[in-house]
């Protein structure tokens, strides 16, 4: 469903836009050529595509004394960004790290256009809910036909305008808070949160794997009660998607394991329908990041240990894959329950064997 962005008027405090010319190795300040009304419903357009977005990430800043750390202590105390140094300070830095990243990486890609997309780098200082914000964005540029000369133009596009953003916060002394980066590409770009910002992660992938999979875990618990078949599959599919090697993406792990997921018991629909909403809300409500590398060293849960009866205990490594083909329960005909074990022959012939009936 689309979104109509807040406006908030007068929200803007200053800003500054800069052109990167990576192949004309050229940073140019240029006016911001739209006027304040369409700026303001600009601005409301990317902050709602940052929050809606799942490709954002908490950072911190290495040392207040870095560039941008300084910068940013400027830009509080004086909150005119067209007419502070360091902001075009920051143009020109990550016109130079652009440089070197294409020099770098630029060969790698196939298409033959670089590693670097071009764009131009947007600053704003903003004011909201009373407190004072710096957003840094870097925004592609999109050819477009101008109605007037109807000649092929080069512009800030009105469609997927972000390419990269970091926002900070302050608060009512000017102390920084933590910074919030977005990226489109799956793995946030080292360039841009480490070489230009100069940041440090704030919660390891070991952190992030941990706390992200117990939450879940926690937020299924009621349905060992409903529907114990339900959470065991899961609590298993969940557990074993955190074991893998690659990239998290919180919320399409979200979509693709539970909102897609048709219960053994139906009742229960409505009940894992409000735990899907509860946990896309995990990453903000938790403190753990929506995207990160995962460390299956760091998942807390191995294994599963049952008692089925005074005598005898089922364990099986949780998380292992297709689960409901290894252990499944069945009932004979006269309506005894019984679990069934995938097993090879060398253990099945260790048991007396008996027909299911």
């Amino acid at each position: 469903m689309n979104t109509v962005a807040a406006i908030a008027p007068g929200r803007i405090l200053s800003t500054a836009l800069h052109h990167l010319d990576i192949e004309g190795q050229a940073c140019t300040a240029t006016a911001m050529p739209v006027d304040p009304t369409d700026l303001e419903r600009y601005l409301a357009d990317l902050l709602a595509e940052i929050q809606a977005k799942p490709q954002k990430r908490e950072y911190q800043l290495a040392d207040l004394t870095t560039q941008f750390g300084t910068s940013l202590a400027s830009f509080f105390a004086q909150q005119n960004l067209a007419k502070a140094p360091a902001a075009e300070a920051l143009a020109q830095r990550l016109l130079r790290i652009e440089l070197i990243t294409e020099k770098k990486y630029g060969h790698l890609n196939p298409a033959g256009t670089g590693h670097v997309k071009k764009g131009s780098f947007l600053q704003f200082m903003y004011r909201e809910g009373g407190v004072v914000h710096y957003l840094g964005v870097k925004v592609e540029h999109q050819s477009f036909l101008d109605e007037a000369d109807f000649k092929r133009k080069i512009g800030l596009g009105e469609s997927q305008k972000i390419y990269k953003a970091c926002q900070v916060s302050f608060d009512v002394t000017g102390k920084i808070g933590s910074a919030l980066v977005f990226d489109t590409n799956s793995k946030p770009s080292t360039y841009w949160w480490q070489d230009f910002w100069e940041l440090t992660e704030q919660r390891s992938d070991a952190h992030n794997t941990e706390h992200a999979i117990r939450e879940v875990v926690r937020v299924l618990a009621p349905l060992k009660k409903t529907s114990p078949a339900d959470h065991t599959l899961l609590r298993n599919a969940a557990v074993a998607a955190f074991k893998q090697v690659g990239r998290m993406d919180f919320d399409q792990f979200i979509t693709n394991t539970f909102a897609n997921y048709q219960p053994i018991v139906p009742d229960v629909s409505q009940a894992l329908g409000r735990m899907v909403d509860k946990m896309r809300r995990l990453p903000t409500e938790k403190k753990f990041d929506g995207q990160f590398e995962l460390a299956p060293a760091a998942v807390p849960f191995r294994r599963v240990t049952l008692p089925l009866t005074s005598e005898i205990t089922l364990s099986y490594d949780e998380g292992m894959p297709n689960l409901e083909d290894k252990i499944w329960a069945s009932r004979t005909s006269d309506g005894q329950g019984v679990l069934v074990i995938e097993a090879p022959q060398a253990m099945t012939d260790r048991f007396t064997f008996k027909t299911l009936e």
